[in-house]
């Protein structure tokens, strides 16, 4: 046996549970129980420029070598902002030079290997996402181009971080933009990638007939493939962010502010279970642990000891 498949067999065992966290800031005392619990997926928040996050990866990887690692960069000012106007295809190329590949080339090589998938442009913040149709087209021409520059620096590309609520319109409106869109999803499965969503419950309810709007809606974008591009229909989507959030207000608007530690507990054991009925959702990152000063009402650490204890009674 070879020392590789050695260490995959006395691993300890990833949670199937699909709840997982997105660690901005520190690497806290709650974050490091809960990634020693094994959660199927993690996302980290410029590990090139946060030592924090790299120690996150590393323990992480070194329990759990088949867990995945999600990154994302921040982008700091001035914002690059790309207008419908703009060639789709250069302005992928301008992201990647100058957004994305300083970031992956300032991670240790040893620290890079860690990285699974790589996200682009966060909801909309520099381009035309869902404004239209035409807008819809240009985003999935960008993302198309994207993946070719993620998967040929060695990472997965995890296509859209697509904002809670979006695409919206009515289902026909949903339908056609995300026709517009299907380049950037050939894209990532093309390079064995995935798509991402922001699966937020707006009204912290448990009824499927809101939620397949807002925490669910993914749920009509499967519908869709199924229906019109079954080639497409298994490809992983990975919930980048999730939770309780109204409308991004970081002190009023997440969980905490609008419910306590057994609501929120039980909201996500609901949640839980219904992305274990879908196959193609790899799972969710819950926003966030490691930054309770900027992001108080979505902070995680109250539940952490709860969470860890959850995901390990799902192995």
């Amino acid at each position: 046996m070879g020392w590789l498949a050695t260490v995959l067999l006395f691993a300890p065992q990833l949670s199937q549970s699909k709840v997982g966290i997105h660690l901005i800031g520190r690497y806290t005392d709650g974050a490091r129980q809960i990634v020693a619990a094994g959660p199927r997926v993690i996302k980290v928040l410029d590990p090139q420029a946060n030592s924090e996050m790299r120690v996150a990866m590393r323990d992480y990887k070194r329990l759990y070598p088949n867990g995945l690692v999600v990154m994302r960069v921040w982008e700091r000012t001035p914002q690059i902002r790309y207008q419908l106007s703009d060639d789709p295809v250069a302005s992928a190329d301008d992201f990647w030079r100058r957004v994305l590949e300083p970031a992956v080339t300032a991670l240790p090589c040893e620290d890079r290997r860690l990285v699974d998938f790589l996200e682009g442009p966060n909801e909309g913040e520099n381009t035309p996402t869902w404004e239209s149709v035409e807008a819809a087209r240009w985003f999935g021409r960008f993302w198309e181009r994207l993946t070719e520059h993620i998967a040929h620096a060695g990472f997965r590309p995890c296509v859209g971080s697509i904002a809670v609520g979006n695409p919206p319109g009515r289902l026909d409106e949903i339908h056609a933009k995300l026709e517009a869109f299907v380049p950037a999803l050939k894209g990532a499965k093309r390079f064995n990638g995935a798509w991402s969503y922001h699966a937020y419950s707006l009204e912290y309810t448990t009824d499927l007939g809101v939620e397949v709007w807002y925490s669910l809606r993914y749920r009509l974008f499967y519908a869709f493939l199924r229906e019109r591009y079954p080639d497409l229909a298994d490809l992983p989507i990975i919930l980048t962010e999730g939770g309780i959030d109204k409308a991004g207000n970081p002190k009023t608007d997440g969980w905490r502010a609008r419910g306590d530690e057994r609501k929120f507990q039980a909201w996500l054991q609901w949640f839980d279970a219904e992305l274990n009925k879908d196959t193609e959702v790899v799972g969710v990152t819950l926003f966030q642990i490691g930054d309770p000063q900027g992001w108080w009402s979505f902070d995680l650490e109250p539940i952490a000891q709860w969470l860890a204890n959850y995901l390990r009674s799902k192995r």
